[in-house]
């Protein structure tokens, strides 16, 4: 027999800090009356101002993060430059969790002792908890030896007392699957963004396209290369460059752009100037607000990183209407996930610079075929939204309150409890 929750489910999520891309996912989990939801941090970095290492500077982004839901900030340790484990330290999660007596937790990934302080209390409580991370299986299988054969049964200890995990994508669910998660205590919830806020955005500034390159220097029939992140080495912006200096003989309207900043800014810089690459244009740190026009004033994005978990400047440049050209290192391909091969973008192997420039070639040479994989991914991301994960994140709690006998919840049905669409092999 069916039974029906007879009040709303105390749901903590525990982060680190603000992330601009979760705070409309926790705005639509405030929305739900079916839900009583605490979010809890254990920094504000991000909603206020903070040091970025990666991007060398201070960071405050300008979209709202705190607004539309609840929220606590725990009491911390402020351990100057502490980084791994280390990082956001704040045992008073633990106070936290038996003095308010959650139905249910969702704890963002296991990289810091605090989410082990969280694990340790809500087991002690009896209190159910779900994983959500981006961890992707293309890297798992490659760490071997001790380390390896210890982190295995470190985290497969972990998954055995977890309740349920959200997947973040078709790679995260292949992580689960290979240490021994069953596929019916997964459900799928896709990191996604504000898909209206930057595909409006983007329409607006559109009309203004030839205006706004005026303004960024790019000249007006030139098609544009965009490239967003943090100018990393795990993130190859390098191969960009060579690209363009490949294709400049045949191409001499192709340009490229430069959103992030980082440790490789100099040396990209250096490059530029050394081999005398024209159209190259290095734009800095953009906050959020700023990047719907940049999208607009672009032609195709290009993520060549040889290490990536999920990046969401995927889905916003697909928000925006442009085809993507992603390495098959970047967690964001395949038929269930955001970039399909041939449909709205490329996948090249990461470090073939051969077929990469293959692939840019391609779209460089065919207006219609940049367009027709434009439209396909606004279509494409259209299914990848806030709501979609709140979803998710309420199937994933009822689940887990299920297996605790926490709450009388609605008894999970034969097989995988969510979602609309199962793993797929990318």
């Amino acid at each position: 027999m069916t039974v029906t929750a007879a009040r709303p489910i105390r749901l903590a999520i525990l982060l680190s800090h603000p992330v601009q891309y979760f705070a409309p996912v926790f705005r639509e989990l405030a929305k739900r009356p079916d839900v009583d939801l605490t979010v809890i941090y254990c920094r504000l970095d991000g909603a206020k101002m903070y040091f970025d290492p990666e991007f060398a500077r201070d960071i405050r982004w300008d979209t709202p993060l705190l607004d539309g839901y609840r929220h606590k900030v725990l009491r911390g340790w402020d351990l100057r430059g502490a980084t791994g484990p280390l990082a956001y330290l704040a045992p008073s999660i633990m106070s936290e969790i038996k003095a308010e007596n959650y139905d249910a937790s969702i704890v963002f990934g296991w990289a810091y002792l605090t989410c082990w302080l969280a694990f340790a209390k809500a087991r002690w409580e009896s209190i159910p908890w779900v994983l959500y991370g981006d961890t992707s299986v293309t890297y798992e299988k490659g760490k071997r030896g001790l380390k390896g054969w210890l982190r295995r049964m470190l985290l497969r200890a972990l998954f055995k007392r977890t309740s349920a995990f959200l997947t973040s994508g078709a790679f995260n669910a292949l992580f689960y699957e290979f240490h021994g998660v069953r596929a019916r205590a997964s459900f799928d919830a896709p990191f996604a963004i504000d898909n209206e806020l930057f595909s409006n955005g983007a329409r607006t500034a559109w009309t203004r396209r030839a205006e706004i390159r005026r303004g960024l220097g790019i000249p007006p029939h030139a098609i544009v290369l965009l490239f967003v992140g943090k100018l990393a080495s795990h993130k190859r912006p390098q191969d960009l460059l060579h690209v363009l200096e490949n294709l400049r003989r045949d191409h001499a309207n192709l340009a490229a752009v430069f959103v992030g900043d980082g440790p490789l800014r100099k040396t990209l810089e250096s490059e530029v100037a050394s081999r005398d690459i024209a159209n190259v244009f290095f734009l800095g740190f953009r906050n959020q607000s700023t990047l719907p026009p940049i999208y607009a004033a672009s032609d195709v994005l290009v993520l060549p990183s040889s290490r990536e978990a999920k990046a969401l400047v995927t889905n916003e440049a697909m928000a925006c209407g442009l085809p993507v050209i992603v390495s098959d290192r970047t967690a964001v391909w395949g038929p269930s996930e955001l970039v399909r091969d041939g449909e709205n973008g490329f996948v090249f192997p990461a470090g073939d610079l051969a077929a990469l420039t293959g692939a840019v070639r391609r779209l460089v040479t065919d207006a219609p075929l940049r367009e027709r994989m434009g439209k396909r991914s606004r279509e494409i991301v259209g299914s990848f939204t806030p709501a979609r994960c709140a979803k998710a994140i309420v199937a994933a709690a009822r689940f887990a309150c299920h297996r605790a006998s926490v709450l009388p919840v609605p008894v999970p049905p034969a097989g995988n409890a969510y979602p609309d669409e199962r793993h797929c092999q990318p």
